[in-house]
């Protein structure tokens, strides 16, 4: 009910700004552009609850002013402007009956079903209150209906525009979480890669704890190394059902088996360039390739990329410029992707280090918190064990960072049906 009140209350207001075309009490008014849009919008409220609620809140506001500042009687004024209630009463009938609000994908039905309702309900008030006695009936209807189209492109424009801009915020959104959701799966994806390569280091753990049991001839010896085996049993069969719902999980059909290295290269820049102004830094990112090619590994790829990019942010300090690069090799055969910044550089010495597991040159000075990237050990495996390519770096300290990897093409582009 509250929200009936508003409309009711605006459309009161509105109605005091008003055209009289015939010298009568005869109005032509903003009310119903607001109703308009009101029974447009509120489609969950009757049609007719909205008309009559603002049909009569309007005959009641009219009377009431008017009596206060008249001679005539309460009567005799609800007498004046009863006739109100027609037009509201009969756009609300003709509203239902054309079901306007099913028209709002076809403009052309849309535009003349409402203008047909605001038209016939003028006129009939019009009719009701005698008004062709002081204007002649053709002059009457040719501007009721002149009026009446005025009001209508008026809601209609109103209507799109405001729809327009819903329709393009609620995009957004939609894209972000688009892209929330691929970073969600890109980082679930590496999880797991790297989950499957340790299900073997526990296997062979368990084998080998397994072995020195044998081995052993004192009882007193062999407790400790069976109840590792036992414990390391009992871990990897929790961890194998982790595994086994992870990959539950991505055989799940989400209708996007590829992406574009188009797509890949913007949703990585629109992550980084978030990450960038949370910390305060003013970076330029740069997207680069040449040929524009398609591939089921998004993910991975977007996973990588956005971590290799990570580590470059934390390279920078305030101010700086990240390039990621793609190009195809047609003569290998091979697609190459590289990721340069102009952060501060890695030391000579310590270049052969940067691939060591754990290793890493950032960390967060003020909190002592290292670089949230995968680490380009982890880079390294990735590439190299899910795609057969490689990975290298260059870089000069104060200069910036280039860090490279190459995917055979086999590895990485697939036909694609259709």
């Amino acid at each position: 009910m509250r929200n009936i009140f508003i409309i009711c209350m605006i459309s009161v207001l509105m109605g005091q700004f008003y055209i009289s075309p015939f010298n009568t009490v005869f109005r032509l008014t903003l009310a119903v552009f607001f109703m308009s849009l009101f029974l447009i919008y509120f489609e969950d409220y009757s049609i007719m609850l909205i008309t009559m609620s603002v049909g009569v809140s309007t005959f009641l506001f009219r009377s009431i002013v008017n009596f206060v500042g008249s001679d005539l009687s309460f009567l005799e004024v609800l007498g004046i402007y009863f006739p109100v209630l027609t037009y509201y009463v009969f756009f609300g009938l003709m509203f239902k009956f054309l079901s306007v609000r099913s028209y709002y994908d076809q403009p052309f039905n849309f535009f003349l079903s409402l203008w047909v309702c605001d038209s016939v309900a003028n006129i009939i008030e019009a009719m009701v209150r005698r008004t062709w006695e002081t204007a002649s009936f053709e002059n009457l209807v040719s501007t009721i209906i002149l009026i009446g189209g005025i009001r209508t492109v008026m809601t209609m424009l109103t209507f799109y525009t405001v729809r327009h801009f819903h329709l393009k915020l609620k995009k957004q959104e939609q894209d972000k979480y688009f892209n929330e959701l691929i970073f969600f799966i890109s980082k679930l994806k590496t999880e797991l890669f790297f989950l499957n390569k340790s299900r073997a280091d526990i296997e062979e753990t368990v084998a080998y704890s397994h072995e020195y049991y044998h081995r052993m001839e004192n009882e007193s010896d062999k407790a400790p190394f069976l109840k590792i085996a036992k414990d390391i049993h009992e871990i990897k069969k929790d961890y194998l059902r982790v595994i086994a719902g992870m990959n539950a999980v991505f055989k799940v059909d989400t209708h996007l088996n590829y992406m574009s290295v188009k797509d890949m290269l913007f949703i990585v820049k629109d992550n980084i360039g978030k990450m960038a102004t949370e910390q305060g830094k003013k970076v330029e990112i740069m997207l680069e390739y040449d040929y524009l090619f398609v591939t089921p590994e998004f993910y991975t790829i977007i996973s990588i990329l956005n971590n290799l990019c990570v580590n470059s942010l934390d390279a920078i300090s305030s101010f700086g410029r990240i390039r990621i690069s793609v190009n195809y090799d047609f003569s290998e055969k091979q697609v190459k992707f590289e990721v340069e910044d102009t952060g501060e550089g890695i030391p000579e010495e310590k270049k052969t280090l940067v691939f060591d597991v754990g290793y890493t040159t950032k960390y967060d000075k003020t909190t002592g918190h290292m670089s949230t990237g995968i680490g380009l050990s982890h880079v390294k495996q990735l590439v190299q064990e899910m795609f057969s390519g490689d990975v290298w770096l260059d870089s000069l300290v104060g200069k910036g960072t280039r860090v490279g990897f190459v995917i055979p093409q086999e590895q990485l582009i697939k036909e694609v049906e259709g």
